[in-house]
């Protein structure tokens, strides 16, 4: 690959998305700008992956472009994302008008070998691995083609690692797992369309063409979710989130994929939500999801993640040794598995 593309990528980047944002890549390379970091975290690929890269490459009938969303695709739908990772985001309060979250480095972004061999336990991982196995697996699919590269590309904080891929002819974002919105990890386990994906540069449409294509026939809303809206939304609210959960618990979704669609649906009829912390019990570890509880109509409503339910609450009933309502006051060793 040739240097002169990422650079041309950072710049472009600076130029179209707000934020402060650096690159990352493996190590044994010559660039040294301020923006350019190298991993310290081997990139390798999970079983699965390396079976999808090898059945990639022996395809003869799909393009590049079009195997890069194949394993996009791929892993939207084995995996999930790991949100037991933002029960330790620490909150900076220094601001009282701007409150901050702070990552923990050593859950996904510098781990050892004890962590990668926990991970192989299970399907969940966090953005940061997701980057790294995604960037990885997209330049072995390149198979000897120099004039595109793909590499991490991550906000200053570290909060949040996404794929880059860039090169002569275009210059792409992939994220599969954007916390601020309802992720491309559950929107293609709904079968809706690509959400997560930039296209900042697209010389001759190769991306935008396979992109319309993958999209082509999927909704952008469950057909059903738009029924409950025309049916509910503006005469019974709870009615209308439980029919909601209804239609979710259809699908193969995770505890995080529930809770940021359904802060979704709630957060649009303009009820403020709070986050709590369910411990799953059934886990073969200690860990925690994120659920949600809110006031409406003179109750407390409690969105459970785990067992993707609504319910009345009281929320001095709830059991502290499950719910957790400020983590930061009850952390807990975790090493990954």
């Amino acid at each position: 690959m040739q240097d002169k593309y990422i650079k041309n990528f950072y710049n472009e980047v600076n130029q179209l998305i707000d934020g402060d944002y650096k690159i990352i890549l493996e190590p044994n390379r010559q660039l040294t700008d301020e923006w350019i970091e190298y991993d310290q975290v081997k990139w390798e690929l999970d079983e699965k992956i390396q079976n999808m890269v090898k059945t990639l490459l022996n395809d003869k009938k799909l393009n590049f472009e079009e195997k890069v969303l194949s394993l996009y695709n791929f892993i939207c739908l084995n995996y999930i994302y790991d949100d037991n990772v933002l029960y330790f985001f620490k909150k900076d309060l220094s601001d009282i008008n701007n409150i901050k979250y702070i990552a923990v480095d050593w859950y996904g972004r510098i781990v050892d070998e004890r962590w990668l061999e926990n991970r192989k336990k299970h399907n969940r991982r966090v953005c940061y691995e997701f980057a790294r196995f995604y960037a990885k697996a997209i330049n072995q699919l390149l198979d000897g083609n120099n004039n595109i590269e793909a590499f991490m590309v991550g906000d200053k904080e570290n909060l949040h690692y996404v794929v880059g891929l860039t090169g002569e002819e275009c210059s792409i974002i992939l994220d599969l797992d954007d916390f601020n919105s309802i992720k491309d990890l559950t929107r293609l386990k709904l079968g809706l369309t690509i959400k997560g994906i930039k296209i900042l540069r697209d010389n001759f449409r190769k991306f935008q063409n396979a992109l319309d294509k993958f999209n082509k026939d999927r909704p952008i809303e469950l057909k059903e979710v738009e029924d409950a809206k025309r049916d509910l939304k503006d005469k019974d609210t709870i009615k209308y989130f439980n029919r909601i959960i209804e239609i979710l618990n259809k699908y193969n979704i995770d505890s995080q994929g529930f809770c940021e669609y359904m802060r979704s649906i709630i957060e649009n009829e303009e009820i403020e939500i709070e986050k709590i912390w369910k411990e799953v019990k059934e886990s073969s570890e200690k860990r925690y999801s994120r659920c949600l509880f809110f006031n409406y109509d003179s109750k407390t409503y409690l969105l459970d993640s785990v067992d993707k339910t609504l319910n009345p609450i009281n929320l001095q009933n709830l059991d502290k040794k499950i719910f957790i309502l400020n983590p930061e006051e009850n952390e807990y060793p975790y090493f990954g598995g």
